[in-house]
């Protein structure tokens, strides 16, 4: 997610300058399940790249469900924007990470349950607040698979967040007034739109299918496979063949266009915006395969087999493969989202503690893009150290350290500023040749996981042959500005 840019103008630019401003069974024939229950016993193999570890988060351990481990979701979504209904066919591939009679996931109270099956025999869930607990109907040892089928229908809306950040105080699924949509969730809120098990440590593969009417489009995260017109609406298909975390996964429906771009070494690039976007928007957009070679000059190889942005929310957001954001955003800003890429979606944080792990290794990027791209930059150095001196040890009073931020600070300028601040102490310690290799290695061998602070420290010392975990730990759990 982007920071706000208010906070970072006076470290960026220099003085005199200002910083750029920032019915139930329909839809269903639009995905056919892959998980079918005749396949049941042999989607631990199909979707063997879906699986994860899930683990309970320390910050927010009222969503997620360590027991379950999603490896697919097949979702199959009609959008009414008549109506402001949603109605889907969520199919997903289930492993028990644990022993378990039943799937607990997260879904919101709002929506409907139509039928549930489970190995295509039906299934009366339980319903507690946001949670949807499926009994199995025996018992799930460890590494059992199932295939679950959940049919519903409602308006969805978004969920409340207790945070001091101002566009994450609301999460999920946002329908506007004309009836167009869209869903952002950061820390969670996929659990809004559709069943899920939202937490970052289980990620899974995706196929989306979004059913809208004739002259709107359906954009989620993933490759774009094409659209295909059924009567009076068109059916927009999406696929993710890499893990991704729920919090990664966009919707937007809209009456949005696609523009077509190709990429570094062929990568193809599809931006999505509505007409009156397109005059602010369309030019920023068209510098993504500079952005995007910039980036892997320094960190290898961009980690899927494609991008692009669609433009709608009130915020940017890295969701993968197809990155979410607001209009009017600068070149620096997609930067951020597109580094994220390889920084959050291919290599995700274990729990929540470690969103720095996303936040400061983007912020360090898009600040040295800012740099070496816009001719109204300070230097880098200088833009480390006004940060360093002048906000660092203001966001660790008022936030906490990063490594150990307020909860209610989820996302705040700390895990962003002061991490990146660290990245370049680890930078001076071991020089430019080793630091990128290092950050790059970080990105490549890492490709599709779950990481946390031990294994970056770890990764840090047997790429560059320095132990550096007194000045990571300093950086990332002081509650003052470290001296060194």
């Amino acid at each position: 997610m982007l920071i706000l840019r208010t906070v970072v103008a006076l470290s960026l630019v220099a003085a005199g300058t200002a910083a750029c401003s920032s019915t139930p069974d329909k839809g269903e024939s639009a995905n056919r399940p892959k998980a079918s229950a005749s396949r049941a016993s042999n989607l631990a193999a199909t979707y063997a790249a879906g699986r994860s570890e899930p683990v309970a988060d320390p910050y927010y351990p009222e969503r997620g469900h360590p027991a379950v481990d999603v490896l697919h979701y097949g979702l199959a979504l009609n959008w009414s924007p008549k109506d402001k209904e949603l109605t889907g066919t969520a199919t997903l591939a289930v492993r028990a990470a644990q022993d378990t009679d039943n799937v607990t996931l997260d879904f919101s109270g709002r929506l409907k349950v139509d039928g549930v099956t489970v190995d295509g025999k039906p299934a009366v869930p339980q319903r507690h607040g946001d949670q949807l607990i499926i009994p199995a109907g025996k018992q799930l040892t460890k590494d059992t698979t199932a295939a679950v089928v959940i049919r519903y229908h409602g308006q969805p809306k978004q969920a409340k967040f207790d945070a001091e950040r101002p566009d994450a105080q609301h999460l999920g699924f946002a329908v506007h007034k004309d009836g167009s949509a869209v869903a952002l969730q950061e820390p969670y809120g996929a659990f809004t739109w559709y069943p899920s098990n939202d937490q970052p440590s289980d990620k899974a593969l995706y196929d989306v299918a979004i059913t809208v009417p004739k002259g709107w489009a359906g954009v989620s995260s993933g490759t774009f496979q094409g659209k295909v017109a059924q009567g009076d609406t068109t059916v927009y298909r999406w696929h993710s063949g890499d893990p991704m975390a729920t919090y990664l996964v966009t919707f937007v429906a809209d009456h949005l266009t696609m523009v077509k771009q190709t990429g570094p070494h062929g990568l193809p690039l599809t931006y999505w915006l509505r007409a009156k976007d397109r005059k602010k928007n369309l030019a920023t957009l068209r510098q993504s395969p500079k952005i995007i070679a910039w980036l892997e000059k320094r960190l290898g190889r961009y980690p899927f087999p494609s991008g692009g942005a669609v433009i709608a929310g009130n915020s940017g957001m890295e969701t993968q493969q197809m990155i979410t954001m607001m209009p009017g955003l600068p070149a620096d800003d997609y930067a951020h989202e597109y580094a994220h890429q390889w920084f959050g979606d291919s290599v995700t944080p274990r729990t929540w503690q470690d969103v720095w792990l996303n936040e400061g290794m983007a912020m360090f990027l898009q600040m040295l893009y800012f740099a070496e791209n816009d001719p109204r930059s300070l230097p880098f150095t200088q833009i480390i150290d006004n940060v360093r001196r002048g906000q660092d040890g203001q966001l660790r009073k008022k936030y906490g350290p990063p490594g150990h931020y307020n909860k209610r600070a989820f996302d705040s300028p700390n895990v962003y500023m002061d991490p990146a601040v660290m990245l370049q102490e680890i930078r001076k310690q071991v020089g430019d040749k080793k630091f990128f290799t290092m950050l790059s290695g970080w990105a490549q061998q890492h490709r599709g996981t779950n990481q946390d602070r031990a294994s970056f420290t770890a990764w840090v010392k047997q790429s560059t042959g320095k132990d550096l975990t007194a000045l990571i730990d300093r950086w990332l759990d002081s509650k003052t500005t470290p001296t060194k």
